[in-house]
């Protein structure tokens, strides 16, 4: 499987997603990479005009600085589009960091069971 995925709303691999909306599945093969793919990949979400981007992280164990770095980027970019960063599959302890750095209400977060 690919390090990031592109997916319709649903969470289906699909190759034309709703428009204005990108789902992008992050997983661990990415992180030991590096975050260059994730960054390309989010930029060219950008670019082709996403206002709204959802993050399925329920693929990599922790988030880290350098990646919430880049969702925080990508978070104004959505903002100005009247859009918004949501965040699918936190896990516990990454949800327990962003309540505490005061970073969790920039972003919507969709619950699920935890991991």
């Amino acid at each position: 499987m690919d390090a990031l995925q592109l997916l319709d709303r649903d969470g289906a691999a699909s190759s034309s997603p709703e428009e204005g909306v990108t789902v992008v599945a992050l997983h661990e093969g990415c992180l030991r990479q590096g975050v260059g793919a994730l960054r390309r990949t989010l930029g060219e979400a950008l670019d082709s005009g996403t206002s709204t981007l959802v993050v399925d992280v329920s693929g990599v164990e922790h988030l880290s600085s350098v990646v919430v770095a880049l969702l925080l980027r990508a978070k104004r970019c959505c903002r100005v589009r009247g859009g918004r960063v949501v965040l699918r599959g936190l896990g516990r302890d990454d949800l327990d960091v962003l309540h505490r750095t005061g970073l969790a209400p920039l972003f919507d977060i969709e619950t699920t069971t935890a991991r």
